[in-house]
């Protein structure tokens, strides 16, 4: 029997007697087992790219060769991966951060033999244990190589991940010959080409068309406000069939959208990457529940995309405008693959491109601090915690810099420590602010499509340049000139409108530690811990928080943003037994006036005393300036001091804005040291809610 006739006979043992491969599966799996190749495949979502590396990796094993080694950047991916792996005859397992007390298990079976294929993200697979105890075995070994969503590679592509360009050094470790696959449905010529200069020359590139038969695509050509959409949305989804899912950009926004949606008797939940930490199901929980039809949606961020596969997937929405097209294709193509028509709606409001432009701005670290962190390694051994001493860049934009500076191989990593190993070295700036061009220009291509007014599926496929664009879908807006004509009524409006200043107070935690162990910071000053913290609101919401981002700007905070303060003070004191016997303020030299008013009005209306004890030491830097726990807290050290004793009561510690939270720990460790009882903080509005 050939190994096409074999193939054709497990695909109709799982599809049915009367399976066929598509066009060009054949083809791809052919090249990867008969001349080992190495391939490209861009097709669309739902084509079955799957299908041909799982395929191809039981034909090889058959034939005695060692696993496959399936590179894969999400963890939902994962999941949906092994089991369809196990619907093709292949044994699959993951090695990822959630299952790592299986790990020691795992990587035994694998170098055993007794597992045909095993999942791992690039993070995983450029780990340091990993690296040592199982790849050096692990290596020659390998039966073939899957890049998955291979877009990741290219820095012209709209998901690029650093850490997918490790990958590359270790293809060269493995058994001359080994075939390699890339496979991805979101890549245009630029993104094709990139990527095939990193696989190598001989590289095999198969592209087919993207036009998707299924998808019925809807534009709202108009911005709505969050209200309009909050409304729009409910009514779509009572009279959508099936279930779906709602695209928003921000995690905040996957809880707004969902909580309006329970709240108008719709069964929806949030998703998102640290879902676990906000909510009691986890991501595999929550996908489970969208794969059976037992939520009407999830509202979710980019967390779940690529690889999620629900053959019945009814309708794919966007809240918010999505930075390019290419991600945009990507994330409606989870929508209408086993059913014959699926419904695709963009809406998108006022200050969606801001959003988008700061996800562009900050892709790629400033050059200065990228030099600033090079310098600081210049002649010596840092750990991440000693260049936030020396770096004043946020922690997120740190780890940032030190992984493209690794995968440029400028820097490693010895144990703890970072050292240059180029010492002349520098990341290539020029490219970077050209990728920063492109996708400038991508995000204006998304908001013409807005516009468009010739076939939408054909609009789409021309953007990733697909070799064989439809002139007429038959199906879009534009094509069937059919639209809803919804116009919700004043009072729906009111009552989003009332949602969205409702909204939920949010707490927070208090500091506990100094983050260094340094002169500033010695072991002995322990802190004196705050209680938790409540926020009004978070400062980007569009109900309180454009109430508080106004009253910054106009100098005082009015007596709408008092009453909700004080309202949201007593509902959670009443259910948690909280008791404070005074309002502190947070005292500022920029605006001495302003968040002192506004504390003092807070205590009349609480019929609390109001205490301004707290006074400035002397001038310092902007506490804003600060980028991160280091900087932030040091900049603090010395800067306050307390008038006056407040023995044994409990108080209320007021600001307006909280970032970092070191302004609020400070002080009431400095209120506590003066006999102050416990410290509870508040403010209007938090700044980092993971968003």
């Amino acid at each position: 029997m050939t190994s096409q006739q074999q193939a054709t006979l497990w695909l109709q043992e799982a599809l049915g007697s009367q399976a066929q491969f598509r066009e060009g599966q054949w083809e791809a799996i052919a090249a990867l087992v008969e001349r080992r190749e190495r391939m490209l495949v861009v097709q669309r979502t739902g084509w079955g790219k799957s299908l041909v590396y799982f395929m191809a990796t039981r034909l090889l094993r058959a034939a005695g060769a060692g696993p496959t080694l399936l590179i894969s950047p999400l963890l939902s991916l994962m999941r949906n991966q092994i089991a369809s792996a196990a619907g093709w005859g292949v044994a699959a397992q993951t090695l990822n951060s959630a299952n790592s007390e299986d790990h020691a298990e795992i990587e035994a079976a694998l170098l055993a033999g007794k597992i045909d294929l095993l999942l791992i993200s690039p993070e995983r697979l450029a780990n340091d244990r990993f690296q040592i105890e199982v790849w050096q075995e692990l290596r020659h070994a390998i039966g073939m190589v899957v890049i998955d969503e291979a877009h990741c590679i290219s820095d012209w592509g709209h998901d690029f991940r650093p850490n997918y360009r490790r990958i590359m050094p270790l293809l060269d470790d493995i058994a001359a010959g080994t075939p390699i696959i890339g496979t991805t449905a979101t890549a245009n010529d630029r993104v094709v080409a990139d990527v095939a200069a990193i696989l190598g020359a001989s590289l095999n590139i198969q592209r087919g068309a993207l036009t998707r038969e299924s998808l019925k695509l809807y534009v709202y050509t108009e911005p709505q406000d969050s209200a309009q959409r909050l409304v729009l949305l409910e009514y779509l989804l009572h009279r959508l069939p099936g279930s779906g899912i709602v695209y928003c950009t921000t995690t905040r926004d996957c809880r707004l959208v969902a909580d309006w949606l329970q709240s108008r008797g719709i069964l929806a939940k949030a998703y998102y990457a640290d879902v676990e930490e906000s909510q009691a199901e986890d991501r595999e929980a929550l996908e489970d529940q969208l794969m059976r039809n037992e939520v009407k949606a999830l509202v979710a961020s980019v967390a779940l995309g690529m690889g999620f596969d629900k053959s019945d997937l009814h309708f794919v929405i966007h809240y918010q405008l999505p930075g390019n097209i290419i991600s945009y294709y990507q994330q409606i193509g989870r929508a209408g693959r086993g059913i014959d028509q699926a419904h695709i709606v963009l809406m998108h409001g006022p200050g969606d491109e801001d959003i988008q432009r700061y996800f562009i701005e900050t892709a790629f670290p400033k050059p200065e601090h990228v030099q600033q962190t090079i310098e600081a390694l210049r002649g010596q051994h840092l750990s991440r915690m000693e260049l936030q001493q020396r770096v004043n860049v946020r922690l997120s934009t740190l780890e940032k810099i030190l992984t493209h500076l690794e995968v440029e191989r400028i820097i490693e990593k010895q144990d703890r420590d970072y050292v240059l190993r180029r010492v002349n070295a520098e990341p290539d700036y020029g490219r970077w602010a050209a990728v920063t061009q492109t996708r400038t220009a991508e995000l204006a291509q998304m908001k013409a499509y807005l516009q468009e007014r010739g076939c939408l599926m054909r609009a789409l496929a021309r953007a990733l340049d697909d070799p064989a664009p439809v002139e007429r879908c038959g199906r879009c807006k534009n094509c069937t000139g059919a639209q809803s004509s919804f116009q919700p009524a004043a009072a729906d409006i009111q009552q989003a409108q009332q949602f969205l200043r409702q909204g939920k107070p949010l707490l927070f935690d208090p500091r506990r530690r100094w983050p260094a162990r340094s002169a500033q910071f010695p072991k002995t000053t322990d802190i004196r811990v705050n209680q938790t913290g409540m926020a009004l609101c978070g400062f980007f919401d569009e109900g309180w928080g454009a109430l508080v981002r106004a009253g910054r700007a106009q100098g005082n905070y009015g007596d709408d943003l008092v009453e909700a303060a004080a309202q949201a003070l007593r509902q959670y004191w009443a259910s948690t037994g909280i008791a404070v016997s005074g309002v502190v303020p947070v005292p500022s030299l920029r605006r001495p006036a302003l968040v002192p008013g506004f504390a003092e009005r807070l205590a009349r209306r609480l019929t609390l005393p109001f205490a301004e004890v707290v006074q400035h030491q002397d001038q310092h830097l902007p506490q804003a300036e600060m980028r991160n726990s280091f900087q932030q807290a040091a900049n603090l050290l010395s800067r306050f001091f307390v008038t006056s004793a407040l023995k044994g009561k409990p108080v209320l510690l007021v600001d307006d804005i909280a970032d970092s939270k070191w302004t609020l720990t400070v002080i009431g460790d400095l209120l506590q040291r003066k006999g102050c009882g416990p410290v509870h903080p508040f403010v209007l509005a938090v700044t980092n809610t993971s968003e």
